[in-house]
């Protein structure tokens, strides 16, 4: 049985990504976060791990995708009310 899911995405900037999501209201673990990458704490044991590219690079021949060119991934979050969709664009 799977315990925890991992989800690895390359970012540009690692500082201003963590500055983004703990806007965002969520956390990181800093037992799994250093300067290539952070753990993003998303529920009970769902995370992303956020990489530099050069270091997620590392874990793929394949080039990283241009997120301003194409679509590699899509990440829906839920809430629960159209108020709380509307409190986490704002802080977005």
């Amino acid at each position: 049985m799977l315990r925890e899911i991992f989800v690895n995405l390359p970012v540009k900037d690692l500082n201003k990504s963590r500055t983004f999501f703990k806007a965002l209201g969520l956390n990181f673990n800093p037992q799994f976060t250093n300067e290539k990458g952070a753990c993003l704490e998303i529920a009970p044991n769902i995370y992303a791990m956020l990489l530099v590219e050069p270091f997620f690079q590392g874990f793929t021949k394949l080039p990283i995708s241009d997120a301003r060119k194409t679509t590699e991934v899509l990440i829906a979050l839920s809430c629960d009310s159209r108020d709380e969709v509307n409190e986490l664009v704002g802080k977005a």
